[in-house]
């Protein structure tokens, strides 16, 4: 993702270092699945993952695209 980075490497922008925290989390669910994790597993970091979606989105409402806030 584009945008400002800091010494780290880390996006300075809160709402644009969120969506890229939320990118990596559906990738990782979609991976858990591609590899054959165990549906019980995988509802469970799906749980997570929407309440990391919820708190984004009253965060940074109207901000992010794609995979981001796919529901």
């Amino acid at each position: 993702m584009a945008g400002e980075r800091d010494k780290y490497g880390h996006l300075v922008d809160p709402a644009e270092r969120y969506q890229e925290f939320m990118l990596q989390v559906y990738d990782l669910w979609s991976l858990a699945e591609e590899y054959g994790y165990s549906k019980e597993a995988r509802d469970i970091l799906n749980q997570a993952r929407l309440v990391f979606m919820d708190e984004f989105q009253a965060r940074h409402p109207d901000f992010g695209s794609g995979r981001a806030k796919w529901r």
